[in-house]
C-alpha cells in the first residue's frame, strides 16, 4: 500500500544517521525502513546498487532529511525512551503488555502479510542466485526488523499467529519461523534490539547455500546415503560463501551462521566446536531448530505437538545437547502450552493458547472455539491435555518415548 500523503526524495538526499519518525518505502509503496529506525549508509548503498532512484517518506520528516531542525523536537533522552529502538537496553523492556487484551484481527492479517511478504523476497533472491553473485540481500535485510517490531508490539499473538500459518518443511520458510522465534528467545534472553534483529538476520539466511547445492540437501536427512550427509554437512560454509560480498551483514552474523548446527556438547557440525566457544546466536537458533525439526511436519513423517516437543528437548537438553540458558528462554517463550497451539479441556471443548502465563508455565490464557477468553489462573476450567491441531499433520509423544529416546538435533532422525 502506496504511503498516504508521501513525498518523493532522491537517494542522494538520504543522510546516514537521520532517524524517521515514519516508515519509508520506495516508489512503488514496498517497506525500506521500519519507523523510528536510523538510516544507514548501507542503506543507501543498497538502495544505489538496486538501481532507486527515489524513495517515498512521510512530509513530517523531509526537514530532517534536509538538514533543517523540527520546530518542536522531543527531548533527546525523552525520544530514546519512546522508541527504545536506539537503545542498548534489553529489547524485553520495552515489550507491550497486552496480557489482559484479546488477539487483534487486523493484528493477524498484518501478520500473514508479512509472511507472504518475506516468501516473495526469497523467491527473488533464489532467482538471483541463479544467475549471478549475490550483493545484496535487498527487503530481505528488512523483514528481521520488521519482525521485531510485531514482537514489541504483541510478542504473544505474533509467535502465535506464525506458528498457525502452517509450517512446511520447506526451508524458506523454516527459515522465516526461526528468524521470529530466534528473536523472541533472544529478547527474552536479554538481548537489546540491535543484537535480537542480528539473530533474525542469522535465522533467515543461515540456509541460503541449499540453494546453490543440489535440490536433494533441501530433503530431509535421513534419506541420504553416508556421503550425502557429509557433503551436506559443508551447507552452512556455503552459505556464508554465498553472501560474501554482501557487505551490509555484521561479523556476528557470518560468524553465527556457520555455528547453527554446531550441538553444545561439541557433537553437531561442521567443525565440532562446544559451550561457549558457539557464538550465542548460534546457541539461540541450534535449539530453535531442533523445535521445528521436532514440530514441523515432512514428506517422512508427522510433526510433534508442541507441548510434547518441548519435553521432548527438555530431555534431551539433560544429555548436554543445548544451551540450558536458551532451553529456559524457550520454555519461557512457549510456556508448556505453547502459543497457537490447542489443547482439550475437562468439559470435552478444544481451546487455543492465546497468551503466555504470567507466572509459571501451565496457566496460560485460552480462547475457546466460539471466541471466548478463559484464563486457567482465574477460573476452574482445567486442561486435560493438549491436542493435534486438525490443520496441521501432528502426531502425539508419549512420556516414555519422550524420555528413553536418545534423539541427536544433528542427526534430523526423529520418532515416527
Amino acid at each position: 500500500m502506496k504511503l498516504k500523503g508521501a513525498v518523493s526524495v532522491s537517494v542522494d538526499e538520504l543522510r546516514a544517521g537521520v532517524t524517521c519518525s515514519h516508515a519509508i518505502e520506495d516508489d512503488h509503496g514496498v517497506l525500506l525502513l521500519g519507523a523510528n529506525t536510523p538510516i544507514t549508509q548501507q542503506l543507501i548503498d543498497g538502495l544505489k546498487d538496486r538501481g532507486i532512484d527515489s524513495i517515498e517518506i512521510d512530509p513530517r520528516d523531509l526537514a530532517a532529511m534536509r538538514g533543517k531542525k523540527k520546530k518542536k523536537p522531543a527531548p533527546k533522552k525523552e525520544r530514546k525512551e519512546e522508541t527504545g529502538w536506539n537503545s542498548s537496553k534489553p529489547l524485553k523492556n520495552f515489550l507491550v503488555d497486552r496480557h489482559d487484551e484479546d488477539l487483534c484481527e487486523e493484528r493477524s492479517e498484518l501478520l500473514t502479510q508479512k509472511m507472504d511478504a518475506a516468501r516473495t523476497e526469497f523467491a527473488e533472491l533464489k532467482e538471483m542466485m541463479s544467475y549471478e553473485r549475490i550483493r545484496s540481500l535487498g527487503e530481505l535485510m528488512f523483514v528481521s526488523d520488521d519482525y521485531a517490531r510485531s514482537i514489541v508490539d504483541d510478542h504473544d499473538q505474533t509467535l502465535g499467529a506464525i506458528l498457525r500459518l502452517g509450517l512446511t518443511c520447506d526451508p524458506d520458510e523454516r527459515s522465516i519461523w526461526m528468524a521470529v522465534l530466534g528473536m523472541a528467545v533472544a529478547t527474552e534472553m536479554g538481548l537489546d534490539a540491535q543484537q535480537s534483529i542480528e539473530v533474525g538476520i542469522t535465522g533467515l539466511i543461515h540456509d541460503i547455500g541449499l540453494h546453490a547445492m543440489d535440490s536433494k540437501f533441501r530433503k530431509p536427512i535421513e534419506m541420504m546415503t553416508e556421503s550425502e550427509v557429509w557433503e551436506y554437512r559443508k551447507h552452512p560454509l556455503v552459505s556464508v560463501l554465498c553472501i560474501s560480498e554482501v557487505t551490509e551483514i555484521p561479523q556476528s552474523v557470518r560468524m553465527a551462521m556457520q555455528q547453527v548446527h554446531e550441538q553444545f556438547d561439541g557433537s553437531g557440525f561442521p567443525r565440532g566446536i562446544k559451550g561457549q566457544r558457539i557464538h550465542q546466536y548460534a546457541r539461540i537458533l541450534n535449539v530453535v531448530d531442533a523445535y521445528l525439526q521436532l514440530t514441523v511436519p515432512n514428506t517422512e513423517r508427522r510433526g510433534v505437538v508442541p507441548h510434547d516437543a518441548l519435553g521432548m528437548m527438555l530431555h534431551q537438553a539433560s544429555r548436554g545437547f543445548f544451551d540450558p540458558k536458551v532451553i529456559r528462554a524457550l520454555l519461557n517463550v512457549e510456556s508448556l502450552f505453547p502459543l497457537g497451539s490447542l489443547v482439550e479441556l475437562k468439559s470435552g471443548e478444544l481451546a487455543q493458547v492465546i497468551r503466555r502465563p504470567r507466572n509459571g508455565f501451565a496457566a496460560p490464557v485460552l480462547q475457546d472455539l466460539d471466541g471466548k477468553r478463559i484464563e486457567l489462573e482465574n477460573t476452574k476450567v482445567e486442561v486435560v491435555r493438549p491436542v493435534c491441531d486438525p490443520s496441521v499433520d501432528q502426531m502425539r509423544l508419549t512420556p516414555q518415548v519422550m524420555q528413553s529416546t536418545l534423539w541427536h538435533p544433528a542427526s534430523h532422525t526423529l520418532p515416527t
